[in-house]
């Protein structure tokens, strides 16, 4: 009688974990073609109400510091762990752009940096440089640059980008050499440590903690703003 019991609560677990590991699957394929399908937006919503634990509020998601795109009053917040020398973050840089410039009013987006390896000096000098470039008040433009340039982050491509952008190159190579923002840099990478961030991209959407690169047409249905 027990063993029957076992045989069909085995079954049952199967067969649940099989369905649940199809619907994971289905709407990855829908995210990656871009064809999010409002049947795979309510898996989505449902899958990371299940999955995610409590989403962490807002003030532990955004330093003081962390540059801002639109308003911080907008219903729909996403702050981006991003890697200036990742080309998965660059993968996801024009949906993720495109969609704060297009619903201003209702899309806020915060950038905080965390590094694939934290070896790795020119990502590193990226970061700084780009603190540096939101001190001028360019830091938007700057971002634009380094990801439309993921391979080229020598100091020498930083300084060229800083002239490129309009910045005052010389308060910026000052900065940029004297490490001004190596405080800022190294809290992006503790608190991405400390909110579960293991690669890039990483968006928290209100909280909710979403992977990899989005298309912009898969933002605006999962988010409600285009059905």
């Amino acid at each position: 009688m027990k063993k029957t019991i076992l045989i069909i609560i085995l079954a049952i677990t199967v067969l649940v974990l099989g369905f649940f590991g199809w619907r994971v699957f289905n709407f990855y394929r829908l995210i990656k073609s871009g064809d999010a399908s409002s049947s795979a937006v309510h898996f989505q919503k449902s899958y990371l109400k299940f999955s995610s634990k409590v989403a962490p509020a807002l003030e532990k998601l955004i330093s003081p510091d962390s540059p801002r795109l639109g308003s911080a009053a907008a219903e729909i917040n996403i702050v981006e762990f991003a890697d200036f020398s990742c080309e998965f973050s660059a993968e996801a840089f024009p949906a993720i752009r495109e969609l704060a410039a297009k619903y201003p009013d209702k899309v806020s987006l915060v950038f905080r940096f965390f590094p694939g390896h934290s070896e790795n000096v020119n990502a590193k000098n990226a970061a700084l440089a780009s603190f540096c470039a939101q001190d001028q008040g360019k830091f938007w433009a700057y971002y634009d640059k380094l990801f439309q340039n993921v391979g080229k982050l020598e100091l020498g491509d930083l300084n060229n980008y800083a002239a490129q952008v309009g910045l005052d190159t010389a308060v910026f190579d000052q900065c940029l050499t004297g490490k001004k923002h190596e405080k800022q840099f190294e809290k992006d990478m503790a608190d991405g440590i400390a909110l579960g961030v293991q690669g890039t991209p990483t968006f928290f959407v209100n909280g909710e903690k979403v992977e990899g690169a989005i298309p912009l047409e898969a933002w605006e249905r999962v988010l409600g703003l285009k059905l």
